[in-house]
């Protein structure tokens, strides 16, 4: 646990220097996020600007790997606009544009759940959607989909790639992805560094726009904490008959005074109307 405790140390000094006047360069990052994105001008490396690649998905591959589709089950579609509806709600209320998608530990389903609700909020017309795969170690967004991109968001992070490069536009209306392709090492670093700040907020600046980071587990490794004074909100996925309580007690624990917008229960064998 001791990098999940430095970590909430830095979240922790990072709140200290915003009310700082000499505070280093990433709490003025911080400041500049609130102050200036979203506000109608236009950006001169905004990476949606023109023709982003498309990534034409294929039904039977979503639907093989439980990704919701036309021909999904009625009942789990609904389920799934059930969460958007709630999300929607939530972030409308606060001013939210992006969401973090996390949970415990492995094997939770959070990044199917990330896939689904961006799919969902997509169906939205009232707005587009970019889902980014910031699980570095294990990520598997691209997968899910089908993709086989040769880049990814972790090389704008380590070899300078340009964002709009790895930005890919699908076949679903109003989907855009950003995937990872590389296993990296140093990942709280890289989400907490200054180029994932600037990434960050090019992400949020269409006030049109919804962002939803697949993040790894909590309990995994410190990157949800180093990540998350860049993002709105968190979404926690909770396993039914897999996730411990003393696990999610720690997690929620962790958390602690971060935006969590609620707890998903997934894998539930609930069918009734009530549940959904």
């Amino acid at each position: 646990m001791g990098r999940l405790n430095k970590a909430l140390e830095r979240i922790k000094s990072r709140e200290q220097g915003n009310n700082n006047p000499a505070a280093p360069e990433a709490a003025a990052g911080a400041a500049f996020l609130k102050a200036d994105v979203g506000n109608g001008a236009p950006l001169s490396d905004d990476p949606f600007a023109g023709k982003p690649a498309l990534a034409r998905l294929d039904a039977d591959v979503l639907g093989s790997g439980r990704i919701i589709t036309a021909d999904t089950d009625p009942g789990v579609r609904t389920a799934y606009k059930m969460l958007r509806t709630r999300v929607l709600q939530a972030m409308r209320a606060n001013g939210w544009r992006s969401l973090a998608v996390t949970s415990a530990a492995q094997g939770d389903g959070k990044t199917l759940t990330a896939i689904n609700l961006a799919i969902s909020l997509a169906g939205d017309v009232n707005h587009h959607v970019c889902l980014v795969d910031l699980d570095l170690r294990h990520s598997s967004v691209a997968s899910y989909l089908g993709m086989r991109p040769k880049n990814g968001i972790s090389d704008c992070l380590q070899r300078k790639e340009p964002l709009k490069s790895v930005l890919l536009k699908t076949s679903i209306e109003r989907l855009f992805v950003i995937p990872n392709v590389r296993t990296e090492d140093n990942t709280s670093e890289l989400l907490s560094s200054p180029g994932m700040n600037k990434i960050a907020q090019q992400l949020v600046h269409d006030p049109s726009r919804i962002v939803i980071y697949d993040m790894p587990p909590v309990l995994a490794a410190d990157d949800m904490l180093a990540f998350a004074p860049m993002t709105d909100a968190i979404l926690l996925v909770v396993s039914e008959g897999k996730t411990l309580r003393t696990d999610l007690m720690k997690t929620y624990e962790l958390l602690g005074n971060l935006n969590v917008i609620g707890t998903m229960l997934n894998r539930s064998d609930e069918k009734t109307v009530a549940y959904y």
